[in-house]
């Protein structure tokens, strides 16, 4: 998916400063700009969604490693 984003991003960045290329559509600024703020928005998105997926990855070590712990308290106390 990133490799699509940096094409998008790419193409929004050539169609918003490569102007002259096409002089007789004036739409070339406003989409090449359209174009940059949603990359800008999709990596956003997709960074948001790597460090939830990070964060709950650490939430369930955490409780594994808390039942771990709690299995081997009682281990002691039994003893």
């Amino acid at each position: 998916m990133i490799i699509w984003v940096l094409i998008i991003l790419i193409m929004g960045c050539f169609l918003l400063f490569g102007e002259d290329f096409i002089t007789k559509n004036n739409l070339i600024r406003p989409t090449g700009l359209a174009i940059t703020l949603i990359c800008i928005g999709i990596g956003v998105r997709m960074e948001y969604f790597r460090r939830k997926g990070t964060k709950e990855k650490l939430q369930n070590r955490v409780k594994e490693l808390e039942e771990k712990l709690k299995e081997l308290t009682e281990e002691k106390n039994s003893q």
